[in-house]
């Protein structure tokens, strides 16, 4: 994470106001992050008793400690995300009301494109927190905690593993910041057209404008997602054909490579995740910029941010 982004959470963090029943909630939705790794280890565990053909009464165990697993990660995952939706509605008008209460503007005009700029931040910020808490939670617990679960599985896999994440950071690192500059044009655009609407209905220009430069966005974000899912079924492949031949070869059973193509898979998902949470980061980091260029605003600092 870069200083700037830093800066913003820490912004966000300052604006949030009721923050104990926001990291309760946070902490709650952390801990209902680690269930379906267990149960994807349990899933793995009963194919290799079924595998070996062992009693009935141990299998029926498991697929009883899966389904109580189920009901409590069911439990606390969908009571955490909802009550963290409640949280991050609130949050967004706390940041209107931060905002919005030191506009001093000499025109409707200049109003108008302020009132657009806290919109812009205030909606990256909502975007963010809700893909913070599902999936960025899970995606977080999960990257932390696959690679060292792997690690006592099977070395090789481990390192393939390890060498994917750093491949899709670097492409995801290096897409993002094209795309930092498609969207600091495209929020300019969404300003003065917003503004423009509001005192006229002559808005064909601003609107070719808008989608003009909506499309060179949204062309990008094309380029980035094609890319980094390559690169995840490069490593997929890879790995999926090592187990294939060592299943085949009768080193590894048929429940390790369940248990490992899980794990891979679930790591591709949660790198997904992280690329849409950084890309909402990204935005949030575009919309504070133009909160903070914003004469008329007076509630943030440009020096503060660079």
């Amino acid at each position: 994470m870069s200083k700037k982004t830093r800066q913003v959470v820490k912004l966000i963090f300052q604006i949030i106001q009721n923050k104990s029943l926001f990291l309760f909630w946070v902490m709650i939705r952390f801990i209902s992050a680690f269930f379906p790794l267990i149960t994807i280890y349990l899933f793995s565990k009963t194919i290799n008793l079924v595998e070996t053909k062992s009693d009935f009464s141990a299998i029926f165990f498991y697929i009883i400690f899966i389904f109580i697993i189920r009901i409590i990660d069911n439990f606390s995952r969908i009571k955490s995300v909802t009550k963290l939706d409640e949280c991050i509605s609130n949050i967004g008008f706390d940041v209107h009301n931060h905002f919005i209460n030191d506009i001093k503007s000499e025109t409707k005009l200049e109003r108008h494109e302020s009132i657009q700029a806290v919109r812009n931040f205030a909606d990256a910020t909502m975007l963010t927190l809700q893909l913070f808490r599902q999936p960025g939670i899970d995606s977080v617990v999960s990257l932390f905690s696959i690679p060292i679960i792997l690690l006592f599985v099977d070395f090789k896999v481990f390192i393939i593993v390890i060498a994917y994440i750093v491949v899709y950071y670097f492409i995801d690192y290096y897409t993002t910041q094209h795309y930092i500059n498609f969207k600091d044009i495209q929020n300019t655009k969404t300003e003065t057209y917003y503004a423009k609407l509001q005192e006229s209905n002559d808005v064909d220009l601003e609107q070719k404008t808008f989608s003009r430069h909506f499309s060179r966005l949204t062309n990008w974000c094309f380029t980035e997602w094609f890319t980094l899912q390559n690169s995840a079924v490069f490593f997929y492949i890879l790995i999926f054909t090592y187990l294939i031949i060592s299943v085949s070869s009768g080193t590894k059973m048929i429940s390790d490579l369940v248990l490992i193509m899980s794990y891979v898979g679930s790591t591709q998902n949660y790198l997904n995740s992280f690329s849409e949470i950084k890309d909402s980061l990204a935005d949030m980091s575009v919309a504070v910029d133009h909160l903070a260029k914003n004469k008329s605003i007076l509630a943030i600092d440009f020096d503060d941010l660079v």
